[in-house]
């Protein structure tokens, strides 16, 4: 009768018996076990993320690939539906626990920064913005709020740094010839920001951003000029 007892039967139960299994070796049992756990309940994370981290150990990399997408989809999901019903800290949980599973989620990391960048906590949010310009160095967007935020935190060659990287992402990176322009100008380089404005009007002919930068960057460099 004393087995029966420590039979498991929920999914916790389940899991932490493929736990013990994995950690001694019992891998083929580890994954026996998670999958007991993942018929029982079919939207728990943390059973893929465990899945995962089994077939892994086994060296079956497509399976282990596809329970981790599992795992992360699930909290991803659940932090965009509490975004969309208005419930920020119920989406900083979830993504965060996206993060626990995956932590180079660049989609979640750009996410969390963006929370905390709207709550005026610009210090979280620019550290999850420097963590998700590493998990994917080739996206053009994240440079282009790094260096917005730099330039906020009035770090102007971080944030120079950060929109030329953008550009040369996507050449047509609107918002990094602005945010260079009025970098440039804030350091009173009036012809070089006369450059940045114009190359954003030949993306968007008719953006006031871009008009009002450029005739305030041509207006200083005439009086410039015409000091000299």
């Amino acid at each position: 009768m004393q087995g029966c007892s420590d039979t498991p039967s929920t999914p916790d139960e389940y899991l932490a018996q493929g736990d013990d299994l994995l950690a001694s070796g019992q891998v083929a049992d580890a994954v026996a076990a998670y999958r007991m756990a993942m018929h029982q309940d079919t939207l728990n994370p943390q059973v893929y993320a465990r899945l995962a981290r089994a077939y892994g150990a086994q060296h079956k990399k497509a399976a282990a690939d596809r329970y981790l997408r599992r795992a992360m989809n699930i909290t991803y999901d659940s932090g965009l539906r509490a975004l969309e019903a208005g419930a920020d800290s119920a989406a900083v949980i979830a993504f965060e626990q996206t993060l626990d599973i995956f932590p180079r989620h660049p989609l979640a990391l750009n996410q969390l920064a963006e929370i905390f960048q709207a709550r005026n906590q610009r210090e979280k949010a620019l550290r999850y913005l420097e963590k998700a310009a590493e998990a994917n160095p080739n996206f053009d967007d994240t440079f282009i709020k790094l260096g917005q935020l730099y330039a906020v935190q009035n770090q102007p060659d971080k944030a120079k740094a950060a929109f030329n990287k953008a550009i040369a992402l996507n050449i047509n990176a609107f918002r990094a010839y602005l945010g260079l322009g009025q970098v440039l100008m804030d350091e009173r380089e009036w012809a070089a920001a006369v450059k940045q404005f114009e190359t954003a009007l030949l993306i968007d002919s008719l953006s006031p951003s871009a008009h009002t930068g450029l005739a305030k960057a041509q207006s200083n460099l005439r009086a410039q000029s015409a000091q000299r």
